[in-house]
């Protein structure tokens, strides 16, 4: 069965599409764990969508269709596209739709689950990206999941976002109570600052140290591998992103293994 991890916080620009996209690539690198791994962009925006090079616009089949035909007809075709040796199921503007279509909708928390059940057999992680809000989305993303991940910002305000997260968190535990929370990743560190020092030391003292993963510092490189659509650990593999992205996943794999 494959182990469903989301990537969430209401506040935006903390790093979810970077670290959805760069670490499951990292799972299916050979020198990680070669795993089967799919990629789910949940978010209007289809941040994810274009980090994997594929232009939203062209997308004419993917979660939001397969989600619609899903409860409307209880069938859907295969929106899944392989890239960089990963399958991802693509997002494109049609998905902030999806919350009007899902208003009257009686199991409407939950229609993302069900969806995904076909493919629990078929990959070894899951990993979905969601939009910066705490909407209905948001909320089947992590009724969907085993494991939320919380990408933090190093700066005080990522602190409120993640309060709020919390919030959600807890009431979405009593409709999924098997959502346990992996942990939060600092994201956009530079730990010269004393900002960063700071937020990291505030994380531990909210989580513990083994919930607080290795931080992802600030690296050119992976605003460069962004625009080109490759991820960081194929496109800079020597860079400290890269570094940052390998050693999250293996803290991440020896939590859930």
């Amino acid at each position: 069965m494959a182990k469903v991890i989301v990537l969430a916080n209401r506040k935006g620009g903390s790093g979810k599409t970077t670290l959805a996209f760069n670490l499951s690539h990292a799972f299916k690198s050979k020198k990680t764990f070669s795993e089967k791994i799919l990629l789910i962009d949940f978010d209007s925006q289809a941040h994810s969508t274009v980090y994997a090079g594929i232009n939203p616009f062209d997308v004419k089949y993917g979660i939001y269709e397969m989600i619609v035909d899903y409860i409307n007809t209880g069938k859907y075709k295969d929106g899944k596209i392989s890239m960089h040796n990963i399958d991802i199921i693509p997002s494109n503007q049609n998905l902030a739709a999806l919350e009007i279509e899902l208003a009257h909708h009686e199991e409407r928390n939950f229609v993302l689950k069900d969806l995904i059940i076909d493919f629990h057999n078929e990959y070894d992680y899951i990993f979905i990206d969601t939009p910066p809000s705490l909407g209905l989305l948001t909320i089947n993303a992590l009724n969907a999941s085993d494991y939320l991940l919380i990408p933090v910002k190093s700066d005080f305000l990522s602190l409120v976002g993640l309060s709020q997260m919390m919030e959600i968190y807890y009431k979405v535990n009593v409709e999924n109570p098997n959502l346990k929370i992996l942990g939060v990743i600092p994201t956009m560190v530079d730990k010269r600052t004393k900002i960063s020092k700071e937020i990291i030391g505030e994380l531990k003292k909210i989580f513990g140290d083994k919930k607080v993963f290795t931080p992802l510092r600030n690296d050119v490189k992976l605003i460069e591998s962004s625009s080109h659509g490759i991820p960081i650990i194929k496109y800079a593999p020597k860079s400290r992103a890269s570094s940052d992205i390998k050693k999250i996943a293996k803290e991440i794999q020896e939590l859930i293994k």
